[in-house]
């Protein structure tokens, strides 16, 4: 996985964990080497002044003063001295940063074969063994007076400082990231043909003024649709008059007119109707239809048989599918707008099929027609474009898969267009299931 390549809240917080972990060690490694070490140097080099007292003691003291001294240095400082009588020494302290600076102060100091032991029974306290004229003795003190080494309390302290670092950045990056991803999803919601609710202006100023623009963007774009539906609308609306006109002059003309060129003009009011009736479709908003469970099988069903009574010669292979998040209306314009399409261009008989095809609820519509070249499916997508000489028959306004994919798009379908099997053409929407 590209973490890099992830959302800016991911790549955010990365930069600061990572900047907060370095700081943390730099801080660490100067904290040991500045302070935590000289601070070992010294305490270890006034016990070892102590031991040197005690080893003087041993060597001058008279039995009866040397036993006191020894009580009062129990009591007083936690050390204990007693003869050696050839008891096994244990085994050798570990060799910890502290202690190592410990064995050689020992050694420069009473010889090198000075060790200090970890005794089986008392692991925290460390023994040496001193050599007094001829007299040995077993020191035995407590551990923490030269294995003062506080760095696992340093590192857990660092590891909790990143932790609440982390806990930090992240509240911060989210809080910067949130506003974001809301336009990013409003901004997603919008180019599906949806009209999402304004973005809230919150955050840091450079994210509020993103969001002002995003939601001024959107009301100019919705303005523009609305100036663009009433300027199609009205001008349709406007050419239904005239055509009804010459729709009646052409019927009253029989007997005075070649009957062929009577049904000549007839179809092409017809033509023109059909265009005007493409005009409203694509000036239609599929945004103003609320999305509900629906059956896209009874959809496409419902849409063959209206086209099967006008004459087309469709028939229908639908597959049982789940219920579908969908605009009903658009949905059948949509299949009617594929459906015309294969009985205008297209040849023989036209096959209307549903399927599931893993994830995604499929609606075909097959014909036998010349089908399109793949160098211009993606063009004939657009609106306003016709290839007369890549499929037979009569024209439209070109509007016809260009409003087939603005539904499906609106629906967060896959609109494709590819050769059928045996020739013709295939045109398939897929729904995503949402499971």
């Amino acid at each position: 996985m590209n973490w890099w390549g992830g959302s800016f809240f991911w790549r955010t917080l990365a930069v600061l964990v990572v900047a907060l972990v370095a700081s943390q060690a730099a801080s660490f490694w100067i904290f040991r080497q500045q302070v935590q070490q000289p601070r070992m140097g010294m305490a270890i080099g006034h016990f070892v002044s102590h031991l040197k007292t005690i080893h003087a003691a041993l060597n001058t003291l008279p039995p009866g003063a040397e036993r006191e001294f020894l009580e009062r240095l129990a009591e007083r400082e936690g050390i204990r001295v007693f003869p050696a009588r050839g008891e096994m020494p244990g085994r050798p302290a570990g060799d910890r940063p502290g202690m190592h600076m410990f064995r050689e102060r020992l050694k420069a100091l009473f010889g090198e074969d000075t060790e200090v032991f970890v005794r089986p029974g008392s692991p925290g306290e460390f023994w040496v063994r001193l050599r007094a004229g001829p007299r040995e003795f077993w020191v035995a003190f407590p551990r923490n007076r030269v294995d003062r080494d506080p760095g696992d309390a340093l590192l857990y302290w660092m590891l909790a400082g990143v932790a609440i670092a982390i806990a930090a950045t992240g509240l911060i990056a989210w809080r910067l990231t949130r506003p974001l991803a809301r336009v990013a999803q409003a901004a997603e919601h919008l180019g599906r043909g949806g009209d999402p609710a304004p973005v809230p202006e919150t955050g840091p100023s450079e994210v509020r003024a993103v969001a002002r623009a995003f939601n001024r963007m959107k009301e100019s774009l919705k303005d523009e649709e609305r100036e663009r539906t009433t300027f199609l609308a009205g001008i349709s609306h406007d050419l239904r008059t005239p055509l009804a006109r010459l729709r009646l002059d052409v019927e009253m003309l029989e007997g005075r007119v070649e009957a062929a060129t009577q049904s000549g003009m007839v179809a092409d009011i017809e033509d023109m109707n059909a265009i005007i009736d493409q005009f409203i479709d694509y000036a239609r908003s599929e945004a103003a239809e609320a999305f509900s469970a629906g059956d896209l099988s009874a959809i496409a069903r419902d849409c063959a048989a209206k086209a099967a009574r006008a004459g087309a010669p469709v028939t229908c292979e639908l597959a049982e599918l789940p219920a579908l998040m969908l605009r009903p209306l658009a949905v059948r314009r949509l299949v009617d707008n594929l459906i015309q399409n294969a009985v205008k261009h297209g040849g023989g008989e036209i096959v209307v099929r549903t399927a599931r095809e893993g994830k995604d609820a499929t609606l075909a519509v097959l014909d036998r027609g010349p089908g399109i070249p793949a160098g211009e499916i993606k063009r004939l997508k657009a609106p306003f474009t016709r290839r007369d000489d890549a499929r037979s028959g009569r024209s439209g306004a070109g509007l016809g898969l260009a409003i087939v994919s603005r539904i499906a798009k609106a629906h967060g379908a896959r609109f494709d267009l590819a050769p059928r099997e045996g020739g013709g053409l295939a045109a398939t929407v897929a729904f995503p299931l949402g499971e």
